[in-house]
């Protein structure tokens, strides 16, 4: 008895939303055949001009970006970088994002460990503790033989001051 009444709702369902669908097609159509004969007579009279220059008074929309941030970044990638104490300029390896950098080498022995580094314009750096990389006022804290530890402190979109973490690995070897 359920199967049966089962069977009865979906058979209503399915036959309301054909029939739902096909008034829709139906009055599309007629309308737009409506407007067709329409169209075509005003066409064939002399009040043509007067409705061409009704459709050309439509404006257009045009949205201004200046001064809005961008609606389709997500609030928790808004960084906005600490302002720098000091007037020092600003390196080359200030110019790109840490995640942009390609750790190529880095040597580990007697002396400070140093890095190098490709960014994406191809020029290669040599990186040490201390020296400031990232665009915001990243500082390289601990090189090891796999990665790179770089320090960010920039503002949040809330205007909290956030210490950040970034890590630049070693790409993994393809082939044998």
């Amino acid at each position: 008895m359920t199967r049966w009444f089962t069977c009865l709702i979906c058979g209503i369902f399915v036959f309301t939303c054909l029939a739902g669908c096909a008034e829709e097609e139906v009055s599309t159509s007629v309308s737009s055949t409506k407007t067709k004969n329409v169209a075509t007579k005003k066409v064939s009279q002399k009040t043509a001009p007067a409705v061409v220059k009704q459709e050309k008074k439509e404006t257009e929309f045009a949205y201004v970006t200046e001064g809005r941030r961008d609606p389709f970044v997500p609030l928790s990638r808004i960084k906005k970088p600490l302002s720098a104490v000091n007037d020092e300029p600003e390196t080359p390896l200030q110019s790109y994002d840490i995640a942009q950098f390609r750790l190529v080498g880095v040597i580990v022995g007697k002396g400070e460990p140093k890095a190098m580094v490709v960014a994406p314009d191809g020029k290669s750096y040599i990186l040490a503790r201390g020296v400031k990389v990232g665009k915001n006022n990243g500082v390289v804290v601990d090189i090891t033989t796999e990665t790179i530890l770089v320090e960010e402190k920039y503002y949040d979109y809330s205007g909290n001051v956030i210490e950040n973490i970034q890590v630049i690995t070693v790409p993994k070897r393809e082939g044998a």
